[in-house]
């Protein structure tokens, strides 16, 4: 994510860069006394070996978690099953902000005897809720969608949830992001719409297993208005016109399919009066965009190099990860997001540091996401490093100075807070972004470049379509140097690296 905040203008000014922004004893054989024939036969059973009846045994029946155990965000995520892929089913109005949605769950239950398991899902009144095609009970507790399996599941076995449901959705703030109002879905200026979800706003529109350690694949199939267009996440597959609206009027569906494991706050979907823009990158990756007509000429200028860019990435961190690449401009507030594949881009953001920031995202947080949100200096420290990189690729050396101004800005402002675990009001925070940045690149000092960029690779090749843990990345990066790296985590992470 990149945020337009007074403080982080101010640091880039200084550094010459724009931030806008888991057996029994064998039986005994009985004597048996055969009587004369007309007397009934006897079984006769030794008395040390008398036999209890069978007690009969009842099969325990098992509820996954209600969190998937982030301790940062102890609230976000399920147990008992993983989520194998998503089909989102909406009918999107601009000027109505109440829609229907139908979100069938294709998962598999990790745990013998699964009979109940919940979902994080917030607000919307829920018609019929089906597994595997017939109606299930459900009750909502704490954000939770919380749903008693008609029949217990083995451990491997596949199943489906069918939620159809209908409303507006929550106006609620999220404890994470304090400078906005709310998170999810967005009714913009000029009958747009648009989804901003990180880390926990998924939730807030379509029920799912809201934790990036849960990956899936994706297809939405979204119906709006004549006249307007729909744009998600992977390929559009078709568009299907002549397609109504629930109230009748004329529709048009987009089917968008994703076939890349994905994280929740990932999912996007932006609706508006949109001109689609098609390239290739030199390698023959295929880009395409999704452009307000008032934004063309700012977005033609800061998106001129992208395809240099993105294999400009590829060379240095390994292939792009996805089938396509692209940005939809949106008319967000000052906040653009690393939607996979499909870059959410404020309208008011139009430069190329947000560009290549965004775009770095898809090695660092969406191909490779967080185990925990605590750990949120990898998707943003990497992010601003690679923007750097970037704008200073002409003159490497010129990286180091740049790298001293961001060092002196941030000792002005007293940041010096330990990398890890931030407050979750500071999630978000210039020192995420920036001593994120710091830290990565003394870790480039300290290891070399060879074993740095090494090390990189194998990181995102290793953990790839997952996610990793801050311990595993130093992991990899102790075995590409062959150094213990304990003493110089520990400082960053723990005590603050400034300090």
């Amino acid at each position: 994510m990149q945020i337009f905040q007074a403080k982080v203008k101010v640091v880039w000014l200084v550094v010459g860069l724009l931030l806008l922004a888991a057996c029994g004893e064998q039986a005994v054989t009985p004597e048996v006394t055969v009587e004369p024939a007309t007397a009934v036969p006897t079984v006769t059973v030794p008395e040390e070996t008398a036999v209890a009846p069978i007690a009969e045994v009842e099969t325990e029946i098992v509820a996954g978690g209600r969190s998937l155990g982030d301790p940062y965000t102890p609230e976000l995520g399920n147990t008992g099953y993983d989520v194998q892929h998503y089909t989102i089913q909406i009918a999107l109005d601009p000027t109505v902000e109440e829609f229907s949605s139908t979100v069938t769950i294709e998962a598999e239950a990790e745990v013998d005897n699964l009979g109940e398991l919940s979902l994080d899902f917030i607000g919307f009144e829920i018609e019929p809720l089906l597994v595997d095609g017939v109606p299930a009970l459900f009750s909502r507790e704490d954000d939770k969608l919380i749903i008693q399996l008609p029949e217990p599941l083995a451990a491997g076995e596949l199943f489906t949830i069918e939620v159809s449901y209908a409303g507006t959705p929550d106006d609620r703030p999220s404890r994470y992001v304090p400078f906005a109002e709310s998170i999810g879905m967005f009714y913009g200026d000029e009958e747009t719409i648009y989804v901003l979800s990180e880390p926990d706003g998924a939730r807030f529109w379509f029920p799912n297993n809201d934790h990036p350690k849960d990956k899936a694949t994706y297809r939405f199939e979204v119906t709006v208005p004549e006249g307007l267009t729909a744009v998600s996440n992977g390929t559009l597959l078709t568009t299907l016109e002549d397609t109504p609206m629930p109230d009748g009027s004329p529709g048009t569906t987009f089917v968008w399919e994703h076939n890349y494991p994905m994280a929740s706050y990932l999912a996007t979907i932006a609706v508006g009066e949109y001109k689609r823009v098609e390239g290739q990158s030199p390698s023959g990756i295929t880009l395409r965009d999704y452009v307000f007509p008032d934004d063309r000429g700012a977005f033609v200028r800061s998106t001129a190099n992208v395809g240099e860019a993105i294999e400009w990435m590829s060379d240095l961190f390994g292939l792009y990860p996805f089938e396509e690449f692209g940005y939809v401009t949106v008319h967000a507030p000052g906040v653009s997001l690393e939607t996979q594949t499909m870059v959410l881009l404020s309208s008011g953001m139009l430069d190329e540091s947000t560009v290549i920031h965004e775009m770095a995202h898809m090695w660092f947080g969406d191909w490779v996401s967080l185990d925990s949100w605590g750990e949120m200096w990898r998707n943003e420290g990497f992010a601003t490093y690679v923007t750097i990189l970037w704008e200073n690729r002409d003159d490497p050396e010129e990286v180091d100075l740049v790298m001293e101004g961001v060092r002196a800005s941030l000792e002005d402002d007293g940041i010096v807070q330990p990398l890890l675990n931030p407050p979750p009001r500071r999630l978000f925070s210039t020192n995420s972004y920036f001593g994120g940045a710091l830290m990565i690149h003394e870790l480039r000092q300290t290891v070399g470049d060879e074993a740095f960029f090494a090390g990189l690779r194998t990181y995102l090749a290793e953990y790839g379509g997952g996610t990793a843990s801050d311990a595993q990345f130093q992991a990899i990066m102790e075995e590409a140097s062959g150094q213990s790296l304990e003493a110089f985590f520990e400082k960053w992470l723990l005590e603050g690296g400034l300090k």
